[in-house]
């Protein structure tokens, strides 16, 4: 296995130390560097080759906050950057991903698996940054190649004066075709139904001289039935003497792969890489969504679910972080088994999971974490060496209130409710109060 080779750029030595203790007990075969500042990483790359990702601290002697991103990012071009940040607050740590490193962990969460995780995912993310980015040159180029769809629209008439057969070959057309439809409004009925009122606006907004051009993404019918995403851009070549506008001009150009790329660099950033559940980032936007439903619908129910896995420390200290990696991937995946269309679950970090259960009242929502309880327990994850692991879960429930603060109150009530389970025995589920407790504290690793 190739040495995976790291730099950090840390200037407190304790949390150095913290990071090498982490990357020891990582299971990887990695090689650690160590410097303190900008300035020492901008010396230490003009020494050898590139390393495979750096690790930044934020508050350095030279550089401090989204500047420091900013600096690392012009010393190193496309290696991945991983932030550790002292703030566990979700819009800083999203400011740090636009500055541009490719993930971010706070320290005082930091633990080998974590950190582990997180330099993969960062890694992966900046090959598709990378693939998207390349993407989008290769499309620069076709443009300035003229490799582009053309047409030449004669407004008056509705009519298309000419296409050339690039445009024509992106619907699967050619243009020896005697059937071809000339008539522009044949051609727009085959545009998405969700994105003609766009393409409207665009086009009514130029013609009107509010906007310089016309510019649109835009999906079209396919011959052969699919969706083909194109970048639609033209302007007015002429007009009358009195000012109306009497021919468009302009290309086309097939996005697909673009577009295809972009989404799934989305989705990445949406999901927790592991167990394939939406992360903690995508699980809160539907939490968000769900609570706006009951702000606005009274009558509406949603029920809450948080769950982790009981002793799960016992299962990375025993069988090591690759088993309690299977663990969580199988335990994911058990629960997905159980839910709805429409339910969600989501990864909070570490063990931790939620479920959110629309249109589904307090009984609802006990039967529906009885039935994961039990799927847990049934559950069996066979270990690489045959080992066989058996895991139980302990879950709290609660009703999301249009008086809550923001989706974080049912977040709380479910919270107290899951430590009740844990404080009366484990692998139970608990219904909150109405009024949150106090999260009590347990003993290291009795999770």
């Amino acid at each position: 296995m190739q040495t995976l080779r790291m730099v950090l750029v840390e200037d407190d030595s304790g949390d150095a130390g913290l990071i090498r203790y982490a990357l020891k007990y990582s299971g990887t075969d990695s090689a650690l560097s160590w410097v303190t500042s900008l300035g020492a990483l901008g010396e230490y790359l003009e020494q050898g080759e590139a390393p495979d990702i750096v690790l930044l601290d934020l508050n350095l002697p030279d550089s401090t906050g989204m500047a420091t991103v900013e600096g690392c990012k012009a010393l190193v071009g496309d290696t991945p950057i991983v932030v550790l940040t002292g703030h566990d607050d979700m819009e800083f740590s999203l400011q740090t991903l636009e500055a541009g490193a490719q993930d971010y962990l706070v320290k005082s969460k930091l633990e080998a698996d974590s950190l582990l995780r997180s330099v993969r995912y960062a890694i992966s993310r900046a090959r598709l940054e990378q693939r998207l980015r390349l993407s989008e040159e290769r499309m620069a180029a076709a443009i300035e190649g003229a490799s582009l769809g053309l047409w030449d629209w004669l407004l008056p008439e509705r009519q298309f004066v000419s296409l050339n057969e690039q445009w024509l070959a992106m619907l699967g057309f050619s243009a020896d075709e005697i059937t071809l439809p000339q008539p522009v409004d044949a051609w727009l009925e085959r545009m998405h139904p969700d994105d003609r009122a766009r393409f409207d606006a665009a086009l009514t907004a130029h013609l009107e001289q509010r906007m310089p051009n016309v510019q649109c993404e835009v999906r079209m019918c396919h011959r052969q039935g699919h969706w083909v995403w194109v970048m639609v851009s033209g302007h007015v070549a002429s007009r009358t003497p009195d000012g109306s506008p009497q021919r468009l001009v302009g290309v086309q150009q097939d996005i697909s792969e673009r577009r295809a790329m972009a989404e799934r660099l989305e989705a990445l950033a949406m999901t927790d890489t592991l167990t394939g559940l939406p992360n903690r980032r995508h699980f809160m936007q539907v939490m968000d969504y769900q609570y706006g439903r009951v702000k606005r619908h009274l009558e509406l129910l949603v029920c809450v679910l948080m769950l982790d896995i009981d002793h799960f420390k016992c299962v990375n200290d025993t069988y090591g972080h690759a088993a309690g990696d299977a663990v969580l991937q199988a335990f994911a995946k058990a629960i997905g088994m159980q839910l709805r269309e429409t339910d969600i679950a989501g990864r909070l970090g570490g063990e931790e999971f939620a479920v959110v259960l629309p249109d589904t009242d307090a009984a609802g929502g006990c039967h529906v974490a009885e039935k994961l309880r039990q799927a847990v327990e049934a559950m069996r994850v066979t270990l690489e060496d045959g080992t066989v692991v058996q895991i139980t879960t302990s879950l709290g429930l609660t009703l999301m209130h249009a008086g809550d603060t923001r989706p974080d109150g049912a977040l709380a009530r479910a919270d107290s409710a899951l430590y009740r389970a844990k404080r009366e025995g484990r692998n139970r589920v608990i219904a909150c109060p109405q009024v949150p407790e106090e999260r009590p504290m347990l003993p290291t690793g009795d999770a």
